[in-house]
């Protein structure tokens, strides 16, 4: 994995492992997941500008490693 994750990182893969969530594009952890490869945009953007998103395979490896949690 390319360095740790911040906490605020690390709390947003958690929501995103349980399944895809929509945020705001002012959302300031979405590009630097995106950056990463841990998430992903799914479907198309609202009007109000947010998206949804979903963690990648990537995503899920990080987090194991970060947490060592085997049932991610």
């Amino acid at each position: 994995m390319k360095g740790k994750l911040r906490p605020s990182q690390h709390q947003r893969l958690r929501l995103l492992a349980c399944r895809p969530r929509r945020y705001g594009k002012g959302d300031q952890e979405i590009p630097g997941l995106l950056k990463k490869g841990f998430i992903e945009p799914i479907g198309a953007s609202s009007a109000d500008g947010s998206r949804e998103w979903a963690i990648t395979d990537a995503g899920r490896i990080a987090l194991h490693d970060h947490t060592g949690d085997d049932a991610l």
